[in-house]
């Protein structure tokens, strides 16, 4: 690259001086600012036990529900509690550092299909065992239930009915 060079007679270098003292020197914030970020490391969450209504006899239908609290079932309706022993899903997870977690369960019902066949019963009404928000301390782990409600209806073909159900924990 080409750099073009001015000569200036005497008369403008009072010129440039006068232009060089208008331009102020760097100025430095004080105080300076500074940098951060807040990193955390992820939450885990571990499954212990399976939502389960155990085995139901029916006659005209009804509702079976889990209190995760209590552990009871009740049932209403054409629904016998004939065997096996409910419970509710019960979690565990742990957070490295103090902190507040957001338990979610399903805010809709849940489809579970009889295994060998298409037919569907819903799972609704999912409740935990205390409040969703959670505060840690750290390296605290926490358990949880989650209850819900399974419909019936009569005329509901008999065999052994599963699916999934989401459960997540986050940060807020």
């Amino acid at each position: 690259m080409f750099r073009a060079v001015r000569i200036l007679a005497p008369a403008c270098l009072a010129c440039l001086s006068l232009t060089a003292t208008a331009v102020a020197a760097p100025v430095r914030a004080n105080p300076k600012a500074s940098g951060q970020v807040s990193l955390v490391t992820p939450l885990t969450l571990q499954r212990n036990a399976d939502l389960d209504f155990a085995t139901l006899g029916i006659t005209t239908g009804g509702t079976a529900t889990i209190d995760p609290v209590t552990n009871a079932m009740t049932v209403s309706g054409g629904l016998v509690h004939i065997g096996g022993t409910p419970s509710p899903a019960r979690y565990s997870g742990a957070a490295t550092k103090q902190t507040v977690v957001n338990i979610r369960v399903p805010k809709q019902p849940v489809l579970i299909r009889r295994v060998g066949g298409t037919e569907t019963l819903s799972v609704s009404n999912f409740t935990l065992d205390g409040q969703d928000k959670r505060s840690l301390a750290q390296a605290q782990s926490f358990t949880f239930a989650v209850g819900a409600q399974i419909t019936v209806p009569a005329g509901t073909v008999e065999g052994i009915y599963t699916g999934e159900i989401d459960v997540t924990i986050q940060y807020p």
